[in-house]
């Protein structure tokens, strides 16, 4: 029983060590285009949706380092030690708080516990500062040992030193803070944390990628490079922050995602909820995911809006478009060659020009229908996205087999003009009239 006890502390400790050992994340990013292209990269924002902290790298850094939790804390609690900056790039300083004059051992270990370097003498009273240089990128235990007891810290090395090292640099310095490495996040970070990334260009922002953080990895920024995006506003944003791509088709200017926001655009918040009696004329959006587990991501989604929230959503700059706009938008994409499908009846459809290339219910093989064939699809670049409806936050339909946009026009008291898309149609079809208090996307026009 003994030896089976020894073993199974045995295997407990290598199992800690070996999970100690895994004391940080990296993630290399890279850009990517739809259609091949070159893009300039500018910047990347890094959100950690769990935790609420967001952080940007810009460009030419492209390898972002997420620190796990040790359990031993980066600055204890009126520990006297303060390590500046942590985690650090080879090398950093150590500023160590001793009440009285003290003889001191200092030594750095590993995660396996095995002493790196050491230091031995007395501390003056006061601050005393220390410089440490490490050679291995990895986590180490810092242990200070005086007659007034032990006292560790946490140090994460990212970089190279060409040795390790404490230096004793004098009594009663202060310490000016280094700058932070733009590659290793300052923020607190899990495994298994919901996280949210995106790309920037001079000119476009990529999809949105969010997934819960769980191993080092490539992770590849994709830029939609159909259509050309507005020239004197490339991106456009709502009151809440949130980027989206334009794109200029004929002489509009379009959002090319759907709007997600939850404010006016006055900035007073819009309700969420809403109900299923058409004699109801409140303004809202849908929760769905207090209901529904959608396939589409809400980067591409979007919020659902009824008719009286739609009204209003589109930011400063920016309108709901009306009949006749959304009338301009089809005459001329119908005029442009390059837009035009022939089916054999040598009709001339616009749907897949201006369907998205990704969420689409399959229509028929080789037709002019917006699921047919998608790789083929959004030729002008407005990208249109299946995302269905909503009715009241807890009914949902047609996700992956149509796409809803309201307009400003009204059609009679309880319903008003909408333009849509279905996968099994080549047809761009408005004015259709749809209850009021139905949650549809919306694509704000410029002013």
């Amino acid at each position: 029983m003994k030896k089976r006890a020894i073993i199974l502390l045995t295997v407990a400790v290598l199992a800690i060590s070996a999970a100690l050992g895994q004391d940080s994340i990296t993630l290399t990013f890279s850009y990517q285009t739809t259609d091949g292209s070159y893009l300039q990269p500018d910047s990347i924002t890094i959100e950690n949706l769990t935790r609420n902290w967001s952080e940007t790298l810009y460009y030419p850094d492209t390898v972002y380092t997420l620190i796990l939790p040790s359990g031993i804390p980066n600055r204890a609690e009126d520990n006297g030690i303060q390590v500046m900056p942590n985690p650090f790039d080879g090398t950093t300083q150590v500023k160590i708080q001793s009440p009285k004059s003290e003889y001191a051992q200092m030594s750095l270990t590993d995660i396996n516990g095995r002493i790196c370097a050491e230091q031995s003498g007395m501390l003056q009273e006061g601050g005393n500062l220390f410089t440490i240089t490490l050679a291995l990128p990895q986590m180490y235990v810092l242990t200070v040992q005086t007659r007034s007891g032990i006292r560790s810290v946490k140090l994460q090395n990212t970089g190279h030193a060409s040795a390790n090292l404490i230096q004793y640099e004098g009594a009663d310095r202060d310490i000016t803070p280094a700058v932070q490495l733009k590659s290793t996040s300052p923020y607190e970070f899990k495994l298994g944390d919901e996280m949210r990334y995106r790309g920037y260009s001079p000119s476009r922002v990529s999809s949105a990628i969010r997934k819960k953080q769980l191993e080092s990895e490539q992770i590849y920024l994709v830029f939609d490079m159909h259509g050309t995006p507005c020239a004197d506003q490339p991106t456009m944003s709502d009151l809440e922050g949130n980027i989206y791509n334009t794109v200029q088709i004929g002489d509009q200017c379009w959002m090319k995602e759907n709007l997600r926001t939850s404010k006016f655009s006055d900035g007073t918040d819009i309700p969420v909820g809403g109900s299923v009696s058409v004699s109801d004329t409140e303004p809202y959006y849908c929760d769905f995911l207090q209901y529904y587990s959608p396939e589409i991501p809400w980067e591409e989604r979007g919020n659902y809006y009824n008719w009286y929230a739609a009204l209003g959503a589109c930011p400063p700059g920016w309108h709901l478009p009306s009949d006749s706009e959304w009338t301009v938008l089809n005459d001329f994409v119908s005029s442009q060659e390059e837009y035009l499908c022939y089916n054999w009846y040598n009709y001339i459809y616009i749907a897949k020009s201006l369907a998205s290339t990704s969420w689409w219910a399959p229509g028929p093989p080789g037709g002019c229908d917006a699921g047919s064939e998608v790789h083929t699809n959004n030729a002008t670049g407005f990208s249109a996205i299946p995302a269905g409806f909503c009715l009241g936050s807890s009914s949902f339909g047609h996700e992956g087999e149509a796409a809803f946009f309201w307009s400003s026009t009204e059609s009679t008291s309880d319903k008003a003009n909408n333009c849509y898309l279905f996968y099994w149609s080549a047809y761009m079809y408005f004015p259709a009239a749809f209850e009021k208090i139905l949650g549809h996307s919306v694509r704000c026009l410029r002013d």
